[in-house]
């Protein structure tokens, strides 16, 4: 019994050893590994800007297959524009510009599916031309408070800025950069001829220039009520000269008030209102004064009150009519 076994344990070892031969034996699989092709180098670059010109461009890549799908489009996620495209370039057409978007697919004849990464390029064009609003071309007597406007645009719907040009030649040098919003208050100088023009930038640095215009300004509106004028003073029963002269754009000065000191006048010129606030004009003198204006004679009426010593010393109306 015990010779039997040693046979069958025997037998048992010499076929597992055949077994494992012949599996080492037959153990001869190929792997076979497919690479992808390789999509790189777009034309245009990644984030170029390209000028408007024409309706037709090309899009370039390289890369190894027979045929190409093109996807294309105006969103980050293109759709397909046109399967089957040989050669490694696709030209298509727009009347207008933008960002796009772009990626290149393809599949080999192992059925390896490549895609290039989504690649994006901007077709610009220039501003329109700025239209200038105000003051119109060649206006006369504009105020030296205006603000210069126009209008601009950008076909791709870029945000713009402007540069402003004035100045009293004909070839304006440039005031103001990068200015927001399609209008500008500069400092004028009254009875001038000025020259003026903008020029649009978009974000891409593209720019365009408007026409020169001219205008002129008048007469500064608080110059209406300078001068020499006369005083008709009831209280006193008396009238006697005095001269106005232009303090600042709100003030004229006379020169002798009641006859005898300096004093400021406040004109609000869209009021037709003037006044003086109250003045120590020393000597225990104080005075206050209010009235009208007119803006077509330059007339000023008002009423007053001068104290002396804490009283009142006299009242009355004030009429101050411009001779010169």
């Amino acid at each position: 019994m015990k010779n039997r076994n040693i046979i069958f344990l025997a037998f048992i070892v010499v076929s597992a050893m055949m077994v494992l031969q012949g599996c080492s034996k037959s153990d001869n699989t190929v792997i076979t590994v497919y690479k992808a092709a390789v999509i790189a180098n777009p034309t245009p670059a990644v984030n170029a800007v390209v000028t408007l010109s024409g309706t037709t461009y090309t899009l370039k890549w390289e890369g190894t297959s027979s045929t190409w799908d093109v996807y294309l489009g105006t969103t980050k996620s293109p759709g397909l524009a046109k399967a089957g495209v040989t050669g490694n370039s696709y030209t298509f057409t727009t009347a207008v510009g933008g960002q796009f978007w772009w990626y290149i697919s393809t599949k080999d004849a192992n059925g390896v599916v490549s895609i290039s990464p989504t690649w994006t390029f901007y077709i610009n064009s220039a501003p329109t031309v700025p239209v200038l609003t105000a003051p119109a071309d060649a206006a006369v007597n504009f105020s030296v408070t205006g603000a210069l406007t126009w209008t601009g645009s950008d076909p791709e719907g870029d945000a713009l800025t402007y540069d402003v040009y004035l100045g009293t030649t004909s070839t304006p040098g440039v005031v103001a950069s990068g200015v927001a919003t399609a209008t500008y208050s500069p400092t004028l100088v009254a009875s001038t001829k000025y020259y003026w023009k903008v020029v649009a930038k978009d974000s891409h640095g593209y720019t365009t220039s408007s026409v020169v215009h001219s205008f002129t300004t008048g007469v500064e509106a608080i110059m209406t009520y300078t001068g020499k004028y006369t005083v008709d003073e009831p209280a006193e029963a008396w009238t006697y000269p005095v001269t106005l002269t232009k303090a600042s754009a709100t003030t004229v000065k006379i020169d002798q008030y009641w006859a005898s000191w300096p004093a400021i006048f406040t004109i609000n010129i869209s009021a037709l209102t003037y006044s003086m606030a109250l003045t120590d004009f020393g000597g225990g003198y104080t005075g206050i004064e209010s009235g009208i204006i007119d803006p077509k004679t330059g007339k000023l009426v008002g009423s007053y009150t001068i104290w002396s010593g804490g009283k009142v010393a006299e009242q009355g109306v004030h009429t101050y009519t411009k001779t010169k």
